[in-house]
C-alpha cells in the first residue's frame, strides 16, 4: 500500500501528456487549416500549336494541382473588348468535405472559329483554373494562362490549271494548280487515296503539280479534287472532272503443282514460321493472301513519302533483250488438282530473260527499299521523284543499299527466282505514291510526253 503522504504528494497534479493534448489538437488543426487554405496554384500547359486558329482546332491541355486538387476549368477568346467562354469543366471533390479534386487532368476541346463571329485577325486565348484550396474565401487559388492567337477561317483559293481529261484503270497523270496563298499541305484525291503536290517553281512561285493514279479496279471516280490546308487548319477543296475510260480485262489460269510446293514453300516456311503452317497447299494460301497483303502494306509504305524534285527524266526503260511473260492487272485463278483454290491479281509486268540476266535501273532515282519481301522476293524499290517509284522483284542478287543513287541503265541487281516464282525472271511494276499502275504508259516516250512532261 503507497504511503499516505506519497498520495498527498501527487494531489492536484496534472499528468503531462495531459497537458500536451490541447497542443496536439491545436497542431493538427494548424496543420488541417495550411492543408485547406494552402496557397500554391494550379500549373497548366496547352499542348498543341494554336498560333494560328482555323474554323476547327482542336485543343490540348494538362491542368496539374498536387495539393488541394482540380476544381474547374474555363476557356474564353478576347478580342478587343469582345470576351467570349469557349469551354468549361468542373471537377468533382472527392477528399474530406468535397475539397479534394483530381491532381492530374487532361483536356481537350475543339475550338469553332468560325461560331465565335470574331474578325480574323489578332485574338487572345484565355485559360482560368481554379483548385479547391478554400483560400479567397473558398473560391481557390486561380492560375490565368494567356495565349496569342490568329484567326484565320479563310480556307485557302484553288485554281486548277490542267488536269488528264481521260484516264484508265491502273493509268496515271497529273495535276496542276494555283495556290493564293501558302499552305501547310496540299495535293490531289482521288477516292480514296491521296496524291501529295510539289512545287513547279518553273511556272510560278504559286504553281503546283500533283502526280495521281486510279486503282486498277476502279468502277467510278467518286471523289477527283485538289485539297490544301493552311497553317490553321482550314481546308480548300476544288473538284475536277476526268472521264474514266474502260480497261481490258486479261485473265489467267495458274496452275499449282505439288512440285511448286515443295520447292517454294520451305523458303517462306524460314522467313514466316509463324504464319506458314498446315499442309503445303494450306501454306501457299497464306502466303498468296495473308502474307501478300502485308508484303503490299509494306511496299506503300515504302512509297508514301517521295523526293518533292524531279529525279528522272526521259522515258522508263525495260530491261534489255527482255520478253513479256505476263501482263498488268491480269486477273489469276489458281486451280490445284484441277480444283479452284484462289484468286489474285498481277499487279506488274514479267519479263524474262536470260538465268540471273542484269537489271538496270529504269530511270534515274534513289533506292528507298532493298530486301527480301516475301511473295516478291528480294525486291529494289527506286525513287524517281515527285510520287513516281519502279520495283524489281524476284531478284537473285541485290547490288544496291537504301540511299544509293542510281542513274538510268545502272546495274542494280540481277534476275531470278525468289519468292513466288515459278522460274528465272523479272517482275516490273511501277507506282504513284504507292498505287501500281501500268508500266506499258511508262515506257511510251510518246505518252509520258503528252500526259506527264507536257505538265511539268
Amino acid at each position: 500500500m503507497e504511503p499516505l503522504e506519497g498520495i498527498e504528494k501527487n494531489k492536484g497534479k496534472t499528468p503531462f501528456i495531459v497537458l500536451l493534448i490541447p497542443f496536439a489538437i491545436l497542431l493538427v488543426a494548424g496543420a488541417m487549416l495550411l492543408k485547406l487554405y494552402e496557397r500554391e496554384r494550379p500549373q497548366l500547359s496547352i499542348l498543341n500549336d494554336l498560333s494560328k486558329v482555323g474554323m476547327q482546332e482542336e485543343v490540348q491541355m494538362v491542368l496539374t494541382d498536387a495539393k488541394s486538387g482540380l476544381r474547374r476549368v474555363e476557356v474564353y477568346m478576347l478580342q478587343g473588348n469582345k470576351r467570349v467562354k469557349v469551354h468549361e469543366n468542373e471537377f468533382a471533390g472527392m477528399g474530406f468535405m468535397g475539397n479534394s479534386g483530381p491532381e492530374r487532368v487532361e483536356e481537350s476541346f475543339v475550338l469553332d472559329g468560325r461560331s465565335l463571329k470574331f474578325e480574323d485577325g489578332e485574338a487572345t486565348l484565355e485559360v482560368d483554373v481554379r483548385d479547391y484550396s478554400w483560400w479567397g474565401f473558398m473560391q481557390g487559388n486561380l492560375a490565368v494562362l494567356t495565349y496569342p492567337v490568329l484567326l484565320d477561317t479563310n480556307p485557302p483559293r484553288v485554281a486548277i490549271i490542267d488536269y488528264p481529261r481521260y484516264i484508265i484503270p491502273g493509268g496515271a497523270g497529273i495535276v496542276t494548280y494555283r495556290l493564293d496563298e501558302p499552305v501547310a499541305e496540299h495535293g490531289v484525291r482521288v477516292n480514296g487515296y491521296y496524291h501529295p503536290g510539289f512545287p513547279l517553281p518553273q511556272h510560278g512561285e504559286d504553281v503546283y503539280g500533283a502526280m495521281l493514279a486510279v486503282v486498277y479496279d476502279t468502277e467510278t471516280l467518286d471523289v477527283v479534287q485538289v485539297e490544301a490546308k493552311d497553317q490553321a487548319g482550314n481546308l480548300g477543296v476544288k473538284p475536277f472532272a476526268m472521264i474514266l475510260r474502260r480497261a481490258k480485262i486479261n485473265t489467267d489460269r495458274i496452275n499449282v503443282s505439288d512440285n511448286f510446293l515443295n520447292l517454294k514453300m520451305p523458303e517462306f516456311a524460314q522467313h514466316y514460321p509463324d504464319l506458314v503452317t498446315g499442309d503445303l497447299l494450306a501454306q501457299y494460301l497464306v502466303v498468296n493472301n495473308t502474307i501478300r497483303q502485308e508484303n503490299n502494306k509494306k511496299i506503300r509504305e515504302a512509297c508514301s513519302k517521295s523526293n518533292p524534285e524531279r529525279l528522272w527524266s526521259g522515258r522508263f526503260k525495260r530491261m534489255e533483250r527482255s520478253s513479256r511473260r505476263a501482263g498488268f492487272a491480269e486477273y489469276r485463278t489458281y486451280y490445284y488438282n484441277g480444283k479452284e483454290v484462289d484468286k489474285q491479281v498481277h499487279l506488274g509486268i514479267d519479263l524474262a530473260s536470260t538465268q540471273h540476266a542484269s537489271v538496270q535501273a529504269a530511270n534515274r532515282g534513289q533506292v528507298v527499299f532493298a530486301d527480301y519481301l516475301g511473295i516478291y522476293g528480294n525486291v529494289i524499290i527506286i525513287d524517281h521523284g515527285q510520287g513516281v517509284f519502279t520495283l524489281y522483284s524476284h531478284l537473285s542478287r541485290i547490288d544496291v543499299a537504301v540511299g544509293d543513287m542510281v542513274e538510268q541503265d545502272a546495274g542494280i541487281g540481277l534476275s531470278g527466282a525468289s519468292g513466288m516464282a515459278g522460274g528465272d525472271h523479272l517482275h516490273f511494276s511501277v507506282l504513284i505514291n504507292g498505287i501500281f499502275v501500268n508500266p506499258l504508259e511508262w515506257w511510251d516516250a510518246q505518252w509520258l510526253k503528252i500526259n506527264i512532261v507536257n505538265f511539268l
